[in-house]
């Protein structure tokens, strides 16, 4: 990297901080002026936009636009009608003894933000944060990752263009320049990414005391008792899982289904899957491609640890890996302990609710927990069990394009939320005016302090504090 690349790297938080401190803190009217342009440039540039995603993950352009850009697009619009009422300020006066306290609180921009996106929806997930830092006031820079180039390289060249690197700033590069970035003077970092990776900036923020948002994944579990069991159900599972050739952070990981159905199960998802795909999914238009051919290999050594059900087949070359579901696997597996992040389904027969949640089989602190159920005392079970922060019943992948839901993670699956008003209120802190109107001042708060005074606090320390 050149020594006046590193240089602007490191100064543009402080001067997009200064910029905000000079031009004081945008009005709603300029706020959505920031996110119109930011929809407009998705609209105008969505063949390119496509385009991009297809070279880096072979995504259909139903995918593209379904799972990025249309929810970009409805994020701004719910944003824009919204961003009136959460940005006025909340009143409210208390009658103490000897004064009135007059408080309004407010939501002020953190100041500069750095957004580090992740490959497997990269225009979504580089810039629905952006979204909700901007709403607030914010500057940021986006570092898109590098495991999508094409996406990357549009990005950058398309921001850069349209916005001062004062207010919104796209910059590429490898994990070299991410460490750059997250050892730079941001006010806030929001990460999205591996459990590895999300540690190594949550630890170098910590040096400057930096907060860091943490969207990390996780084996979501998807349980399909014997009162579950649908076409309808299974096709919504298959949809879910082999979206984006399996790489969603929210995808249904492992199928545990009650051995009375696992029979028929399987076989529905045979026909499921070859209905959606064909024979030849590697021929479909409609099935994606592994980002990188470490993770291919990673899939590979996954669907030799159980026996294949159905697909299997993959190339290197292409970086394709059918749709595939494998039985059998033994409790130590990797592919059981591991978040798969990739189109192998295990599917594991179960005989008793209580039983499997009791196994430790279940990671409980995962991004979302799915249950297909018609049975209220099960789908209780299952919710108190898991401590996901969603938990979504007979349906799969539906709440994480909702601005009315709050998408984030707990746990292992990391910390702090944003879509739609979570958003707004993860990029930006609550600033007080606090003000006392005095009609009669109280001398016993002063010191030398007294028993007489102590007796008079404990009687009148509601009206006092």
């Amino acid at each position: 990297m050149p020594d006046n690349d590193f240089h602007f790297l490191k100064t543009l938080p402080t001067r997009q901080r200064e910029e905000l401190l000079s031009t004081g803190r945008p009005s709603v009217e300029e706020v959505k002026k920031q996110l119109l342009k930011l929809k407009s440039i998705l609209l105008e540039h969505e063949a390119a936009f496509t385009w991009a995603l297809h070279s880096d993950l072979g995504k259909p352009a139903f995918e593209s636009f379904s799972s990025e850009i249309a929810v970009l697009l409805n994020e701004i619009e719910y944003v824009c009608k919204h961003i009136a009422k959460w940005n006025r300020p909340v009143r409210s006066r208390h009658l103490k003894l000897g004064y009135v306290e007059a408080i309004q609180r407010m939501r002020h921009p953190y100041g500069s933000v750095l957004i580090i996106g992740s490959w497997n929806y990269p225009v979504q997930l580089t810039l629905m944060p952006a979204i909700g830092a901007i709403a607030c006031g914010n500057r940021c820079v986006i570092k898109p990752s590098e495991h999508a180039p094409a996406t990357a390289e549009l990005l950058k060249e398309i921001i850069n263009r349209a916005f001062p690197p004062e207010r919104l700033h796209v910059v590429t590069g490898n994990a070299q320049t991410a460490s750059l970035l997250t050892s730079a003077p941001f006010d806030l970092i929001f990460f999205t990414g591996s459990g590895k990776t999300g540690k190594a900036v949550a630890e170098q923020a910590a040096k400057q005391l930096t907060p860091v948002i943490l969207e990390l994944g996780g084996k979501n579990p998807c349980i399909m008792d014997e009162t579950g069991y649908s076409k309808t159900a299974i096709r919504e599972i298959v949809w879910g899982k082999f979206l984006n050739a399996g790489q969603t952070c929210i995808a249904p990981d492992t199928l545990f289904v009650h051995h009375s159905i696992y029979e028929k199960a399987l076989n529905e998802i045979s026909t499921s899957v070859s209905a959606f795909y064909g024979e030849q999914p590697q021929a479909s238009r409609d099935y994606g491609r592994i980002c990188t051919i470490a993770h291919f290999q990673k899939m590979v050594e996954f669907i030799g640890q159980g026996i294949v059900r159905h697909g299997g087949v993959h190339d290197r070359n292409d970086r394709f890996i059918a749709p595939t579901v494998v039985t059998d696997i033994k409790p130590e597996s990797p592919i059981l302990q591991e978040e798969i992040f990739g189109p192998v389904l295990p599917v594991i027969p179960y005989t008793d609710l209580k039983t499997l949640l009791s196994s430790g089989s279940l990671q409980r602190d995962t991004l979302t927990g799915y249950i297909f159920s018609k049975n209220k005392n099960q789908i209780q079970l299952f919710k108190e069990h898991m401590r996901s922060p969603t938990i979504s019943v007979n349906q799969v992948i539906h709440h994480a394009a909702s601005p009315h839901i709050a998408f984030g993670g707990v746990g292992r699956s990391g910390y702090g939320a944003y879509h739609g008003k979570a958003g707004f209120l993860a990029f930006s802190y609550e600033k007080t005016d606090y003000k006392t109107y005095h009609y009669l001042r109280f001398q016993g708060k002063f010191p030398p302090y007294s028993d007489q005074n102590m007796k008079a606090l404990k009687k009148l320390r509601k009206w006092l504090l």
